[in-house]
């Protein structure tokens, strides 16, 4: 017997997000760091976000895979000869509601992972510094630079350097979005941003009088685009006598379903007139008749397939990636020793099909 399958694919999580620095008072510096969109994209990247253009790779090679460096726009304030510092240590977690009114949210990690400042000119001085538990780092009056692990994103990583002329300051970031295989489909945002903390990240923006601040990101929208993906091994299988019982033959296929929203399994016989009076099929233009079921074991749910008419999956609830095929078609064939001919093959075609409710 064949089973055929249809599965359409969509996997594509997007991230707008803009990171602003901005302090308390009037004439304080003005900073950005444009995240851009960032794109989800499972295949290549596991759970992490990188944007369309833009972003440097990181200095640290078990980075590049995660993260990218990202100029921050503005100048920093007070004299060139004076010195700035800045920090990172833990990283930042991030909880996003659903605006389409369904509830839920997901959640974001954010990691901190680099710190990096140039200048056109600047001071030699043995003062200068890159502290902390750095997989890559370098002190140098033009460009001086510190980076951890993404292995070891709790760590703290400081560093310390005149301000100079022309001066640019830059964060490595990685971010990554938690339980992605779960979360359903619409548009996320985190009301009113979020305000990084000193323990997260922490700059100076006037080297005169020493005045630090934390990140804000003040406009943080997630756009979750619907997933559907189906994987099943084998689209045939050949049915077995029940032990001591030559009436019924059973088989099974399992099947991984992965998807953020419900989806239908629907059974087509393979011809219009092969259906039963209970809406199961005739197997092989004879009257054995085939039916079919849909197994979750984990779940402890199995739901009755009828020919032409749709069986509704919750995905988010189905969706297992502790096991490679959560799922099972259970396939029974009834008649065999009244309808079928000894020793003879019969071959039917089954359409299941599997089909996005989006």
């Amino acid at each position: 017997m064949k089973i055929s399958m249809y599965s359409l694919n969509l996997k594509n999580i997007l991230i707008i997000s803009c990171l602003q620095i901005v302090s308390a008072s009037v004439n304080a510096a003005y900073y950005t760091l444009p995240i851009g969109v960032l794109h989800y994209t499972p295949e290549t990247s596991g759970n992490y976000l990188f944007p369309d253009v833009g972003g440097a790779m990181p200095h640290c090679s078990e980075n590049i895979e995660f993260a990218r460096s990202y100029n921050i726009s503005g100048q920093i304030s007070g004299r060139a000869d004076l010195f700035y510092t800045a920090k990172i240590e833990e990283p930042a977690f991030v909880t996003l509601d659903n605006n389409n009114g369904k509830g839920g949210t997901i959640q974001i990690k954010i990691s901190t992972l680099g710190l990096r400042k140039t200048a056109s000119w600047n001071w030699v001085r043995d003062s200068h510094f890159v502290t902390g538990d750095v997989c890559s780092s370098q002190v140098n009056e033009l460009n001086t630079y510190g980076e951890k692990s993404i292995n070891r994103d709790s760590s703290v990583v400081s560093l310390g350097v005149h301000k100079g002329y022309d001066a640019e300051t830059y964060n490595t970031l990685a971010f990554e979005l938690l339980d992605a295989q779960s979360v359903q489909a619409g548009t996320y945002s985190a009301r009113g941003g979020y305000q990084f903390t000193p323990s997260q990240i922490e700059m100076m923006y006037d080297v005169g009088n020493g005045t630090k601040v934390s990140p804000l990101i003040p406009n943080l929208t997630v756009v979750i685009p619907h997933t559907f993906n189906i994987d099943m091994p084998s689209p045939s299988v050949s049915l077995s006598p029940i032990y001591q019982n030559d009436e019924t033959s059973t088989g099974e296929v399992r099947f991984n379903a992965q998807s953020n929203e419900r989806y239908s399994i629907t059974m087509t016989c393979s011809s219009p007139s092969a259906g039963t009076v209970n809406s199961d099929c005739y197997f092989a233009d004879t009257l054995m008749e085939l039916s079919a079921q849909v197994r979750f074991p984990v779940q402890s749910q199995t739901y009755e397939l009828k020919n032409g008419k749709a069986v509704y999956i919750d995905g988010p609830q189905f969706t297992d990636t502790d096991q490679e095929y959560p799922g099972y078609i259970g396939l029974t064939l009834n008649g065999i020793d009244k309808y079928g001919e000894a020793g003879r093959t019969y071959v039917d075609t089954i359409n299941m099909t599997f089909e996005a409710d989006f």
